[in-house]
């Protein structure tokens, strides 16, 4: 009987020791401008949080840097379901999360960092699963709108009761 209650003793330690054990997951999150490339280095990247949807602990967070990626695969090709849209240059933001179990988790975006007017969130969902890494190209979080500087006139014109102001503006997708 002491041989039963012993070696149950064990099993259970084993089985809850198994299943309480935190893994180590890779993930990767790129933030991909809405019709367009992805946020890289050259818009000061995209600021990531990745925290737990149930509780909003944060888990990792940081920004996106790398290249925008290949242009003719992104904006020239047509894509096939499961071929690669980017390669190890593209920007993305990499991390290593601690989890226990299947954790639901929300993605949260902002960009572009350089011009903070111009920010905008999105986000995502999904499930890690412990051991379970996401890579390749990982998360893809889509950004839509503009980025939009403004540039000062440089000369105003009056002409008698009218005054023209001519105004620029640098516009391009976040």
């Amino acid at each position: 009987m002491r041989r039963i209650l012993t070696f149950g003793i064990c099993l259970t330690a084993i089985l809850f020791f198994g299943i309480a054990e935190a893994e180590q997951t890779k993930v990767i999150v790129r933030a991909k401008s809405k019709n367009a490339k992805f946020i890289g280095t050259s818009m000061g990247g995209a600021s990531v949080v990745i925290r737990e949807s149930e509780t909003g602990k944060v888990l990792a967070e940081g920004s996106t840097s790398g290249a925008t990626g290949n242009t003719k695969v992104i904006m020239v090709e047509p894509w096939q379901r499961g071929a690669r849209l980017t390669d190890s240059y593209t920007a993305r933001f990499e991390t290593v999360v601690d989890i226990a179990e299947p954790t639901f988790v929300t993605i949260e975006v902002e960009a572009p960092n350089v011009q903070k007017p111009n920010t905008i969130t999105s986000s995502t969902q999904v499930w890690l699963i412990p051991g379970r890494d996401l890579t390749g190209d990982g998360i893809i979080v889509e950004v839509p709108g503009f980025s939009i500087s403004a540039q000062a006139p440089s000369v105003i014109k009056s002409t008698g009761h009218t005054t023209s102001i001519p105004v620029r503006a640098r516009i391009v997708m976040i």
